[in-house]
């Protein structure tokens, strides 16, 4: 079983062929160059952040053409020996006895769940064919000790998120996901000691990747605070603020370890496998790095999690090349967002290119009637903040075409309002 190096097998036909249809334009641009064309316009030389931003258009064009071009690697999922299995089974028949005592408890205080609250999930039941289905697609190797762990940290998580203990309050359910992180970390770092350091124990993808899931939820959970406490006061907390770029940076790091060996390929040949992270864990997790990045309110900060956005975008981008026009289209919204943003912070206008190259040439011509109500809304945003600054025509094209088809529309209205009343 191999990682998800690009090296690690020749492109195929294929992926060549899907690789071209959604090239990118080219770019054409190196820092250098760029400073010689705006020489005279500029009687300093650029901007710390506008060098930075510049760097940065450069570099994510690289990584999305590598993205777009590099062969897709396939991991097959782990496939335990049986008696591994059987082991691993009588494990979980322990996390079951223990599981079913602790929601016995649980039973005993606050009240039952009822239509009140909401659609929340149940907590399983750990019978049988719960279990069954754990162990069935386990996918990792086995080490019985620090799967045992594991095996609780995920049932603890799944209790956690479950409606009986929502149903008592925010506390209970951040002590449950504390318990879930704490038993994970142990089943971890117990597996370190049998193996030592090294690759090995990165083929265990799931200890890190429930991690994530924990920290995801506990960064989701204040980022909700947050945006709650803003809407009744006004005001944001930075305490808060820097808790949850914690728990979302955590989580993405967990993240980034634990999807280097997670199977993307089913052991079925022609099934159609609905485990592999595929593009939607990406994109997840873009969501959370992308709440951050809009919490952020300094250079610094928004330019670390513009970073995690575009990364894990290219990630969802080589994971399902297939949307490729749809991540694209997401890639250049953060790069058009996060310019605006700094256009609005900086002292002075940052240069139009910057603004070209990070939204609209980013999705591409060929791309922009897919895009083009928002392509218009980008390209006034544009006209207003410089009009003296020329525009790609094909970008103006598209803006007066969105603009005629209004037009019409609303004459359409006003004629048959004008009728109406007749």
């Amino acid at each position: 079983m191999k990682g998800r190096l690009p090296e690690a097998r020749p492109q195929q036909p294929q992926l060549q062929t899907q690789a071209t249809a959604c090239a990118l334009p080219d770019w054409d641009f190196d820092p250098f160059t760029w400073r010689q064309r705006h020489a005279t316009d500029m009687p300093d030389e650029p901007t710390y952040e506008e060098s930075i931003i510049q760097e940065n258009i450069y570099d994510t064009k690289t990584d999305i053409q590598k993205s777009l071009s590099r062969p897709f690697v396939e991991i097959a999922p782990y496939n335990p020996i049986p008696d591994d299995c059987l082991a691993l089974l009588g494990i979980a028949h322990v996390v079951k006895n223990e599981m079913q005592i602790l929601q016995l408890a649980l039973s005993s205080c606050g009240r039952p769940p009822d239509q009140r609250d909401g659609d929340f999930t149940p907590a399983p039941n750990w019978d049988s064919a719960y279990l069954t289905e754990i162990i069935s697609t386990w996918n990792e190797p086995v080490a019985l000790e620090p799967d045992y762990y594991l095996l609780k940290s995920m049932s603890v998580y799944e209790l956690g998120i479950s409606i009986q203990v929502s149903v008592l309050g925010h506390e209970k359910v951040q002590k449950y996901m504390n318990m879930a992180l704490t038993l994970a970390q142990r089943g971890e770092r117990i597996l370190k000691t049998k193996l030592g350091l090294g690759e090995g124990t990165d083929r265990y993808w799931r200890f890190q990747t429930m991690m994530s899931y924990i920290y995801q939820h506990q960064a989701e959970t204040v980022i909700t605070a947050i945006k709650k406490l803003q809407e009744s006061t006004g005001l944001r907390d930075k305490d808060l603020v820097g808790q949850a770029c914690d728990m979302a940076s955590r989580a993405v790091r967990c993240f980034h370890r634990g999807v280097r060996w997670h199977p993307n390929v089913s052991c079925v040949t022609g099934a159609n496998n609905e485990d592999p992270f595929m593009d939607k864990e990406w994109v997840k997790m873009a969501d959370l790095a992308g709440s951050c990045l809009q919490l952020a309110d300094d250079f610094a900060t928004r330019q670390t999690w513009y970073r995690h956005s575009l990364k894990l975008l290219q990630g969802a981008l080589y994971e399902n090349r297939a949307q490729a026009g749809r991540f694209l289209g997401l890639i250049a919204k953060i790069h058009l967002e996060y310019a605006l943003w700094i256009h609005e912070q900086a002292e002075t206008p940052l240069v139009i290119d910057a603004l070209h190259m990070m939204s609209l040439t980013c999705e591409a011509p060929h791309l922009i009637h897919l895009y083009i109500r928002k392509a218009s809304r980008w390209i006034n945003q544009l006209k207003t903040k410089f009009p003296e600054e020329p525009i790609n025509p094909s970008y103006h094209y598209a803006s007066d075409f969105m603009a005629s088809k209004d037009r019409a529309i609303q004459a359409i209205t006003e004629h048959r309002q004008a009728h109406s009343l007749d």
